[in-house]
C-alpha cells in the first residue's frame, strides 16, 4: 500500500495500491492488509486484543475483533463509492431531510436540504410527519418506514404544518446534494450585529458556501457570532481549520489551531493545523456555539481548538465525545478508517471522550424554525448576548464512553 496525500480527507491522507501492482480481489487479502495497518497505524495498537486473523473472513469482522473497547466506537470500513459520494461530495440517496421525535412523541422535521423535492413544497423544520404511506411513525418502525435507499423509491408523506393544516405529498428518493450551511442570517442585539449560522457538516462543498456566507457577515459588520453545530457530526479537518480562521481572523493568524498526535511508531507523522486569516474573516474575540449529543469530531475539535485563543461559550447538551481522528486508507474498493491519531489544541488538551460539557444546558426545540427567536437554543444565546449570563443552568450531565450509536451510524443516519 502506498500513501497518497489527499488534503482534507476525513482525516488527512489516503493510502492505496500502485497502479502497476496486481489487484487482489478477495476479502481475505483485504483482511490481511487491514491487519497489517492496524498493527502499524492504529492509535491503540499496543492495547488491541490479541487475535488470530485467520479466524476472520472479512476485514469488517477483523475490525470488530481488534477494536479497542470500550473507547473505540469510531473506526469503520466502507466502500470507496460511498465514501467519495457521502463524505467528500456531500451526496446521498434519500428524501433530503432529518427528523426526530419531540417531547410529545411527534415525529418532526429537524432540518431539510435545499436539494430535497420537499424543500420546494415548503416543508421546513418543525413540520410534523403524521403518517408515511398511511402508517404512523413509531419507535419500532422508525428505521424501516421510509423504505429502501433506492433512487425512485416513493413515499406518500402526510404532514401537519405549523398552521395546523394537513398536507399530503408523494415524493421519490433521489441523489441529494447536501448544503452544509442550513441557514444563516444576522441578528441585531444590544446595538451590535451578530452573525448566525446553522452548519451541518464539514465537507468539500462547504468551502464555496463559506465564501458567500462570510462575505455577507463581513459586509454587515458582524462583531458577534452564534454558530449552531447541533446536527454536525464532523467531516473534513481542512474545512474545520478554515471555519476557525474565518471566525478569529487576524486575532490568531499563524497560531496553532489543532495538533494531530500519532502512536509512538508514527510520531514522525505528528502535525499541526495553523489558523490562516482570510479576506472575509470576522476577527472575533468570542463565539457562541450550540451543541447536542450529535455534535462530534471536527465540530468538537473546533470548540477545543478555539478555546485557548478566544472566548467560546457553549449552549445545549454534552457533545458526542470523539477527540480522535482517522487516517484514510484505500485498498481496492475498501476504505479503511481506523483511529490513528488524537486531536489536541495548542495547550495539548484533548481526551474529551465523555463529550464537551456546555456552559448552559438547553433542551432542543424541533417545534420552531432556525430563525425563530423563541426557539429554545437561539433564545438562550440571545439572552446571553443581552445579559452576559444564562437564564437558568440545568445540572451537569455525566456521559458514558459507551456511545449509544457508533460514529459511522452518526455520520450515515443524520438524514434520510
Amino acid at each position: 500500500m502506498r500513501k497518497l496525500i489527499f488534503i482534507g480527507s476525513l482525516l488527512l491522507f489516503i493510502a492505496g495500491c500502485e497502479k502497476d501492482e496486481p489487484l487482489p480481489s478477495t476479502e481475505i487479502q483485504a483482511r490481511d492488509e487491514f491487519y497489517e495497518l492496524m498493527n502499524d497505524w492504529y492509535l491503540w495498537y499496543d492495547e488491541m486484543p490479541d487475535v488470530d486473523k485467520e479466524q476472520y473472513d472479512t476485514p469488517e469482522e477483523l475490525l470488530e475483533a481488534m477494536r479497542h473497547l470500550p473507547i473505540d466506537v469510531f473506526s469503520y470500513i466502507t466502500s470507496w463509492q460511498e465514501f467519495e459520494s457521502r463524505m467528500l461530495e456531500g451526496k446521498y440517496i434519500g428524501h433530503g431531510f432529518s427528523w426526530g421525535f419531540d417531547d410529545n412523541g411527534n415525529a418532526r422535521i429537524i432540518f431539510i436540504f435545499e436539494d430535497s423535492p420537499l424543500f420546494d413544497e415548503g416543508v421546513s423544520r418543525g413540520w410534523i410527519i403524521s403518517k408515511v404511506n398511511g402508517t404512523v411513525i413509531t419507535t419500532i418502525n422508525r428505521s424501516t418506514i421510509f423504505g429502501d435507499k433506492t433512487v425512485g423509491y416513493e413515499n406518500t408523506i402526510e404532514f401537519i404544518t405549523p398552521a395546523d393544516s394537513t398536507v399530503s405529498i408523494t415524493t421519490a428518493k433521489k441523489e441529494i446534494q447536501k448544503n452544509s450551511v442550513l441557514y444563516y442570517d444576522t441578528l441585531h442585539v444590544n446595538g451590535t450585529v451578530t452573525a448566525h449560522m446553522v452548519f451541518q457538516e464539514f465537507m468539500q462543498p462547504s468551502i464555496e458556501e463559506f465564501t458567500e456566507v462570510f462575505n455577507y457577515f463581513s459586509t454587515t459588520g458582524a462583531t458577534e457570532m452564534i454558530l449552531d453545530l447541533r446536527y454536525n457530526p464532523g467531516g473534513l479537518t481542512n474545512v474545520g481549520t478554515l471555519l476557525a480562521s474565518l471566525i478569529t481572523g487576524e486575532n490568531t493568524n499563524g497560531e496553532v489551531f489543532t495538533k494531530n498526535i500519532y502512536n509512538n511508531k508514527k510520531s514522525d507523522e505528528n502535525s499541526s493545523a495553523l489558523f490562516e486569516q482570510q479576506a472575509n474573516s470576522l476577527n472575533l474575540n468570542r463565539v457562541i456555539i450550540l451543541t447536542t449529543g450529535g455534535t462530534a469530531s471536527a465540530s468538537e475539535a473546533l470548540i477545543n481548538g478555539l478555546e485557548p485563543h478566544i472566548d467560546v461559550v457553549t449552549i445545549g447538551d454534552v457533545t458526542y465525545g470523539k477527540p480522535v481522528g482517522m487516517r484514510v486508507f484505500l485498498y481496492q474498493d475498501y476504505v479503511f478508517l481506523p483511529i490513528t491519531f488524537r486531536i489536541a489544541n495548542s495547550n495539548d488538551e484533548s481526551d474529551y471522550y465523555d463529550g464537551i460539557q456546555p456552559d448552559a444546558f438547553c433542551d432542543d426545540d424541533y417545534t420552531r424554525d432556525f430563525d425563530d427567536r423563541q426557539e429554545a437554543y437561539l433564545k438562550e444565546a440571545i439572552y446571553y448576548l443581552k445579559n452576559g449570563s444564562f437564564s437558568g443552568i440545568k445540572g451537569r450531565k455525566v456521559k458514558s464512553t459507551e456511545k449509544e450509536v457508533s460514529y459511522k451510524d452518526l455520520l450515515y443516519k443524520m438524514a434520510i
